[in-house]
């Protein structure tokens, strides 16, 4: 496992208000810029987190309306080689199975069904952890360059 050179996390309101997504891309922008990533690694990141917490806001119990915790938690770790971004919140609302990206494309008239999509076509690998309370969906974006902040 490589050592981890930073880290950052971000705590957001499980509520189902999407003001929340803009707050998590403002993060993940203004920490990947802090560490003097490239820029285009810097966009891949603030999409990815944008899109990722946006499922999280839309299909998980994290909103106590639903009976969740009311947060939805965003890391960032870098390592010499990658940033690991991982969202976390209260799992998904009963009936929704694990997420996986849509096997079509999603209709041009559609506006949602894309986030997975994205997530898969801008990150290195990514994937889902699930323990009895919550789910995280993680992305691994590699660096380009070894690098210290």
């Amino acid at each position: 496992m490589s050592e981890i050179r930073g880290f950052g996390l971000l705590m957001l309101p499980g509520r189902t208000d999407l003001a929340s997504v803009g707050a998590a891309r403002r993060y993940a922008r203004d920490t990947a810029q802090g560490w003097r990533l490239a820029a285009d690694v810097v966009d891949d990141l603030e999409s990815i987190v944008g899109e990722l917490a946006a499922n999280a806001l839309e299909h998980s119990v994290s909103d106590p309306e639903r009976g969740g915790s009311d947060l939805i938690t965003v890391t960032l770790a870098l390592t010499t080689a990658t940033v690991t971004v991982g969202v976390t919140d209260a799992g998904p609302r009963r009936g929704i199975v694990a997420p996986v990206p849509p096997r079509s494309l999603p209709g041009a008239e559609q506006e949602r069904g894309r986030g997975l999509l994205i997530t898969e076509a801008l990150a290195d690998r990514w994937g889902l952890r699930r323990t009895r309370d919550c789910l995280t969906v993680w992305a691994d974006v590699v660096t380009h360059t070894g690098h210290t902040p």
